[in-house]
């Protein structure tokens, strides 16, 4: 006797090619969205990289221009005039370049060492004085965009 319920594979397997090639296409299309968001990743963490190297060399150049407006201000030797867009700057006590900066800056390290400040110590009479200056130094990164001003008050040793 034979069945009449023939399995046929024929059917089944044309129906399977369509699905398979459906999943696959997906897959890729997934694949594909994370690569470029990988790569839209690291871009952004070069940028990010790439700024932060560019206010460290900044800072340090602010810095070297913070210390030598310490020990050249006012009340040592006379320091060489300010150049540049901080000639406005009050025009009392001294103000300077760092020469011959080494790091790749835009711009030379400036900074300026203003009048002093007189402060008093203590509650005695007669009363006693110390004279401090407020020394505010510019720095630029490579970049011109990358600025860094930094301030200090200095006491100089009496």
């Amino acid at each position: 006797m034979k069945s009449r319920y023939k399995p046929s594979n024929h059917n089944a397997r044309h129906r399977q090619g369509g699905a398979v090639l459906v999943v696959g296409l997906i897959i890729l299309l997934i694949l594909s969205l994370l690569g470029v968001q990988a790569m839209r990743s690291n871009v952004l963490q070069e940028r990010m990289a790439g700024n932060m190297r560019e206010r460290n060399v900044a800072f340090q150049a602010a810095e070297a221009a913070l210390r030598l407006g310490e020990v050249s201000g006012p009340f040592n030797a006379p320091s060489p005039a300010l150049a540049g867009d901080l000639a406005n700057w009050d025009g009392t006590g001294a103000s300077g370049v760092v020469p011959d900066f080494d790091a790749a800056v835009s711009a030379e390290p400036q900074f300026h060492v203003g009048p002093p400040q007189a402060i008093r110590i203590g509650i005695s009479l007669p009363p006693k004085f110390r004279y401090i200056y407020p020394t505010t130094a510019r720095g630029v990164g490579g970049q011109p965009t990358s600025v860094v001003v930094v301030q200090s008050i200095y006491e100089p040793f009496n």
